[in-house]
């Protein structure tokens, strides 16, 4: 049962797979697959892009140097060939890539780089006792498939380090969880590995062999639930493979002694200086016995006062020296049950955040952390705060020594469940991203493509931390013939629209450029980046795997595209409880005749609207409804709307110029009196009007919300009328009971533009059950008693009737 479910995951899991290049479909060009997926540094490799619709390939874009492209062929629209040239110095890993072309920018794929020569898996090699016999220090590109079992032979010395890692979800291609062993000519497993702190999905395992010999490499994926597009990179050779780096972090420029721990032929220490800016992870490759890891192990780039644990530290008498915040401490929970305790001095008032950091440095500790005075008694406790390390937020209640220990949730501990814990101020910070367009697929509208000639806008969201503050956008540069602007971007929005433009002779051109948003005051230095997320992979219900994370984006000029959109700027404001109707009007080019999709990709808070428009086919012009709530936020905003067609070369993607909607209070607002009557009978509608700003002429009134069998007709009022009584005829099959969905739709004029208001929510007409029939009397009446007229009373005066009782007489 179990296995028939794992099988059932897994067949979703492909199909999934395999469905995700359809949805690239709705981009020009597509990139699809890279073959061969990675090659050797110092050489020339041939690749092979797969996609669709690669028109006139103009280059790969690299996130990071160390290829260069020698050639670039098309071979046709779904197959280009490259030749790239790897430098010798070239960082191990991974290398993201795009393809870009006269008329796009594809999605990012990646290519990873090696020490070794790579090798092709050859069939079969399913079985033990016939595996594929493959070089020492080689790299074996192969495919997992269903229920498939790779074995790869290789001869070791007595003594000599046996290390394999595969690249499998690090591909960056489909689900693919890889499972290794090592096993010996006994076929006795040596070494097994499925998933990895280090390597999260993606697997390794190291050994010291114990004699002369054959041994043979496993691998398949972890649940046999492989197929054909399930490819892996496999590094058999006698590299080291640490687990973990201590201590985890270092200061920029300052070369630091590190201890690599869990190679099996020892730990050992190695010599480095990082680089990057604070909060980076500096990836550390080591080399010994003259090869290098396969990848690195991550180290954080803090110059925050640290200071290394001193065993033994399990209790608080035992935390070792004391540093004054911000200060950071490293630590190792060596073994099971192990608790780790440190001292530090803190200012009343300090505004401190205290974290650990352990999982995102690829360590296996879950951990625990708790916060003390200096007798000992707890202040705070936190396991996880949102994500896997643990945080605690505190303000000390007076000067003095504060004291933390860190623990495993679980209890567990060993060598490798290295960690560092920062006291740091909470500081002011800022960053951005684009938005995630699409579920399960990140990379929708990540890259900025702009038309020649025409425009391309994106939303920008925010991220505050500690500040509230205007924000403005600013590029360090743009393709030539490209300008940018933005919305305002107020310390109560969240996100704003960007705004890119190029002119018509605008180069065919891109790359890749760096944004940043920042404080909008002049003396705030509080800035940061406008960072690219990517998830490679993503699977509905199950999650994403392997991200790719840098700090610039993707903008490009493409070819001309033959149709632009214009929105015509709104006449008059949209009130709070109104609608509006926007005209967007499509100019086409000699030829161009198919439909457009229309979306609003901004809109004010409380300002709603259907999710898009289509502009049908030969049509010019289209109308987007919108409507805005009680909560609308009251100013001038900056709006566009973005259009989106299949052309002949493919979809396309524009932006109309900006134009100002005013959001504004309403004109005047309604209130209602209660009505009632039975079914059959008509009645009156009492509506008090209350004005808050003049308008022209008359307005019509039409009562929305009225209950089956009951009609009334539209009025006008005018800037000084106060109430308005609508007769209201009422059916005898009119429903019974309170009927509170009734409300006015205002239609004044401003500049002879209608500005409609929605007023008067909750108007209530009761429809009472009709009084039961007279019962017939038994008896004769008795006549009535003669009333003598008395002398001496004198005639009562009438109370004056108010407008609603008035009503009420009227239609009893």
């Amino acid at each position: 049962m179990i296995r028939a479910k794992r099988r059932t995951l897994g067949a979703f899991i492909a199909l999934s797979a395999l469905l995700i290049p359809l949805t690239v479909q709705a981009f020009t060009p597509v990139l699809n697959l890279v073959l061969p997926r990675g090659g050797q540094r110092g050489t020339d490799v041939e690749v092979n892009l797969r996609g669709d619709r690669m028109y006139d390939p103009q280059e790969i874009i690299f996130l990071k140097p160390g290829i260069t492209v020698k050639s670039i062929t098309k071979v046709n629209d779904k197959h280009v060939k490259a030749v790239l040239t790897i430098a010798a110095d070239a960082a191990l890993g991974e290398y993201p890539l795009r393809l870009r072309c006269k008329g796009g920018v594809t999605y990012m794929r990646t290519f990873l780089v090696g020490q070794f020569p790579s090798v092709a898996e050859v069939e079969s090699n399913n079985e033990f006792e016939k595996p594929q016999i493959v070089p020492w220090n080689s790299t074996v590109e192969g495919v997992a498939g269903l229920e498939d079992v790779d074995y790869f032979r290789v001869s070791a010395k007595k003594g000599q380090r046996i290390s394999v890692e595969v690249e499998g979800m690090r591909l960056g291609g489909v689900f693919f969880d890889p499972y290794v062993a090592i096993l010996d000519s006994r076929r006795f497993e040596l070494a097994t590995s499925d998933d990895t702190p280090l390597l999260r999905q993606d697997s390794y395992a190291s050994v010291v062999a114990p004699a002369d010999g054959d041994y043979t490499v496993l691998v398949r994926e972890s649940s046999y639930e492989g197929n054909d597009n399930c490819r892996y990179r496999l590094h058999i050779g006698g590299f080291t493979r640490p687990a973990a780096v201590y201590p985890p972090a270092a200061a920029p420029g300052q070369e630091t002694v590190f201890k690599m721990i869990g190679d099996p032929a020892g730990d050992y220490e190695v010599k480095a200086t990082v680089s990057g800016a604070e909060g980076d992870h500096y990836p550390l490759y080591v080399t010994r016995d003259g090869q290098s890891a396969p990848s690195p192990n991550p180290v954080l780039v803090s110059a925050l006062p640290f200071a290394n644990e001193k065993e033994p530290n399990n209790a608080g008498k035992e935390a070792g020296e004391t540093l004054a915040a911000p200060c950071a401490f490293h630590g190792i929970i060596g073994k099971k049950d192990d608790v780790d305790w440190f001292r530090f001095s803190a200012k009343k008032g300090q505004n401190l955040r205290i974290q650990v950091l352990a999982r995102s440095l690829r360590s296996p500790l879950d951990s625990v952390l708790i916060l003390r005075d200096d007798k000992g008694k707890q202040i705070a406790r936190n396991d996880d705060q949102g994500q896997l390390d643990s945080i605690i937020d505190f303000k000390p209640p007076a000067d003095g020594d504060y004291l933390l220990n860190v623990r495993d949730q679980l209890g567990n501990g060993g060598p490798g469940y290295v960690y560092r814990v920062e006291i740091d101020h909470r500081k002011a910070a800022l960053s951005a991203t684009l938005p995630v367009a699409a579920r399960n697929d990140s990379q929708l509208r990540k890259m900025i493509c702009i038309p020649r000639g025409n425009r391309y806008a994106t939303v920008v969201n925010i991220a505050r931390s500690n500040i509230a503050c205007d924000v403005l956008l600013a590029a360090d540069s743009l393709p030539a013939g490209v300008t940018m602007s933005h919305s305002p971007a107020p310390k109560a929005a969240t996100n704003f629209l960007a705004f890119f433009e190029a002119t018509a002779d605008a180069p065919i051109a891109g790359g890749l450029h760096h944004f940043s948003v920042r404080d909008a005051k002049p003396e705030s230095s509080v800035k940061g980046d406008l960072k690219e997320v990517i998830d490679h992979i993503e699977i509905n219900n199950v999650g994403t795997f392997h991200s790719t994370t840098d700090n610039r984006i993707t903008v490009a000029v493409i070819e001309e595209a033959p149709f632009s959109v214009e929105l015509a700027s709104p006449p008059v404001p949209i009130v709070r409880n109104g609608t509006a109707r926007l005209h967007v009007k499509v100019h086409r080019k000699e030829g161009f005749d198919a439909p457009v999709n229309v979306v609003l990709p901004w809109k004010p808070a409380g300002v709603g609207s259907p999710t898009s428009i289509t502009i049908a086919k030969d049509k010019s012009e289209g109308f987007y409804d919108i409507n805005a709530n009680a909560e609308a936020l009251i100013g001038k905003h900056r709006i566009c709307v973005i259009a989106e067609a299949t052309t002949k070369m493919g979809p396309v993607m524009i932006a109309s110029a900006p134009v100002d909607l005013t959001v504004s209070e309403p004109f005047l607002s309604a209130s209602f009196e209660m009505a009632s009557t039975i079914p059959g009978k008509n009645t009156s509608l009492l509506c008090k009007i209350e004005h808050s700003q003049p308008f022209e002429g008359e307005a019509q009134v039409i009562l929305q919300g009225l209950p089956h069998g009951v009609k009334t007709k539209p009025t006008t009022i005018n800037s000084n009328t106060k109430e308005i009584v609508f007769d209201l005829e009422v059916a005898a099959d009119a429903p019974k009971g309170n009927h509170n969905t009734i409300f006015c739709q205002v239609l004044p004029k401003r500049g002879g533009h209608v500005i409609p208001h929605n007023t008067g929510h909750g108007g209530t007409l009761r429809i009472n059950p009709p009084p039961p029939a007279p019962k017939v009397a038994n008896k004769a009446a008795k006549p009535p008693e003669k009333q003598v007229a008395s002398q001496d009373k004198k005639p009562v005066a009438k109370k004056p009737l108010s407008r609603l009782e008035e009503l009420r007489q009227r239609n009893k």
